[in-house]
């Protein structure tokens, strides 16, 4: 069995700080072992017991619960998980390093989450598991690759986004119909219209090729024909034919002439999957 979290928490209330030491011997994986009712007593505690987590009031007698971390030396300094009334205090708290930042009063399914989140941190392994896990999916919301996510975390730029996130259609009782960009399957010219089509439906709408290939993400749609884009994430097989042209097969059975012209995208496309013998 891993070694339990062990804990100091500080609170100026009495009861506050009974609560907490309650919710928290509820927990397993964490064990208190020791209390303070102000921010001198907190940084001597720290001092003595050297806990792995902090669980820290903001509004204290003396020094405030930042006032505290600030006073902390750095290799010593334990985890910090801000318990406070207020939240407006909450990007100065995580601009300390705080794991967590828990309003009160503190229940025990949130105590819990905290506690999980402590873990992950104390296990880089699964830390960096947890990682992976949330830049794959800001990537699949934000369209942007995963490299790009990782560069941005270290700016303090807003999260840049690589293309619409859904296109507007009219419909032909004029009203408009939000398609998102990841169900779009291909899209092809009729005339001076174009026919998006998705697994369910097919919407029509006045606009040139130019201009709707300039509001989707080159890295995800291609030209495969002077009429015709197709979403790549949605290719699941490329059969060649003679004169460099080839089918391309989408799920839901659908079928795709690819002109020569335009191969050249759907080869690089093929050559960037991993091949399973």
């Amino acid at each position: 069995m891993s070694k339990k979290l062990t804990a100091v928490i500080v609170d100026d209330e009495p009861l506050a700080l009974e609560g907490l030491a309650l919710r928290l011997a509820k927990i397993p994986e964490i064990k208190v072992i020791g209390q303070a009712q102000n921010g001198d007593e907190a940084i001597k505690l720290c001092q003595s017991l050297s806990p792995d987590v902090l669980f820290l009031d903001l509004q204290l007698p003396g020094l405030n619960g930042i006032e505290v971390v600030q006073a902390m030396q750095s290799d010593t300094i334990p985890m910090i998980v801000f318990v406070s009334a207020y939240s407006e205090y909450a990007i100065e708290a995580f601009e300390l390093n705080a794991i967590d930042y828990v309003l009160k009063p503190a229940n025990l399914g949130r105590l819990q989450k905290t506690v999980s989140r402590i873990l992950e941190r104390k296990n880089p392994h699964q830390a960096e598991k947890e990682k992976f896990k949330l830049l794959y999916a800001l990537g699949e919301t934000s369209g942007l690759e995963i490299s790009k996510i990782e560069e941005w975390l270290e700016t303090e730029d807003p999260l840049p986004i690589s293309s619409n996130q859904e296109i507007v259609i009219k419909n032909g009782d004029n009203e408009k119909v939000f398609v998102p960009v990841k169900e779009i399957k291909w899209v092809d010219a009729a005339g001076d219209y174009m026919c998006v089509h998705t697994d369910n439906d097919t919407h029509v709408l006045r606009i040139t090729m130019k201009k709707l290939e300039s509001l989707l993400d080159e890295k995800q749609f291609a030209r495969i024909h002077k009429s015709t884009i197709v979403n790549l994430n949605h290719v699941i097989s490329v059969k060649p034919l003679r004169n460099n042209e080839s089918i391309v097969a989408l799920n839901g059975n659908v079928e795709l002439k690819v002109s020569r012209n335009y191969s050249l995208a759907l080869q690089n496309f093929v050559a960037g999957r991993p091949i399973i013998n």
